[in-house]
Formats: C-alpha cells, sequence, structure tokens
C-alpha cells in the first residue's frame, strides 16, 4: 500500500464491520497471500470484491488473481499513524488523515500522492 502506508506504519482496524465500500482500506486474509495483507476496494460485484494496492508495480492483488470473496475481508482500517519519516532529511513528516499531501516541517519538503 506505499506510497499511502509505509512498512512498519502502525493502523488500527475494525474487524466487525458489515458492508464493504469502495475506496475502504481493508485487511484480507486469502491463500493469495503468505499473511494477511491491506488493499484498497476498487469494486463490488455482489460478493465478489476487487481489491488493488497503491503500489501498483510491486502489489499482488486483484489484478492477477480477480476478484476476492467478500468474507475474505476481515477487517477495515480505521486509524494509521500520519507520522512518516521525510525522504530528504528523515525527520518525521506529519500529515492528516484523509489529505493527500504533507510538508515537513523540518526541510520543507513536500510530500504528494497521485503525482499532484
Amino acid at each position: 500500500m506505499f506510497p499511502d502506508l509505509q512498512p512498519g506504519q502502525d493502523v488500527l482496524s475494525f474487524n466487525w464491520f458489515i458492508k464493504p465500500k469502495i475506496g475502504d482500506i481493508v485487511i484480507v486474509q486469502s491463500e493469495k497471500f503468505k499473511a494477511q495483507s491491506v488493499k484498497r476496494i476498487k469494486k463490488i460485484n455482489g460478493n465478489k470484491v476487487w481489491i488493488e494496492g497503491d503500489n501498483w508495480e510491486e502489489s499482488t492483488d486483484s489484478r492477477h488473481f480477480g476478484p476476492i470473496n467478500a468474507d475474505q475481508i476481515v477487517g477495515k482500517l480505521i486509524y494509521r499513524s500520519n507520522e512518516v519519516p521525510c525522504p530528504q532529511c528523515e525527520s518525521p513528516v506529519i500529515g492528516i488523515y484523509g489529505r493527500k499531501d504533507a510538508i515537513c516541517s523540518n526541510c520543507g519538503f513536500k510530500l504528494a500522492c497521485c503525482g499532484e
């Protein structure tokens, strides 16, 4: 899920939600992965859910193995720490959940998502 989530970043999931929605970041338990995996819901068709990772070049997801069953979703990400290291000076960069960019308070480097 890089760049939206960083390796080792703390997240909290809600594991008793009922209805997944497009755009939700979910935890998936599937034989397709060695361990639980975090993916974003892109399409829903009945009980079939199309999931993709945000790092398209590295992600193994529905583009490789097709849709998963909705019952393979074991949780929905509800919180993530927004502190990530600045790639320029390694200082923590604090962003706001739901925003697509953040600015390092130490060196002014702007982290942007989705080519913005």
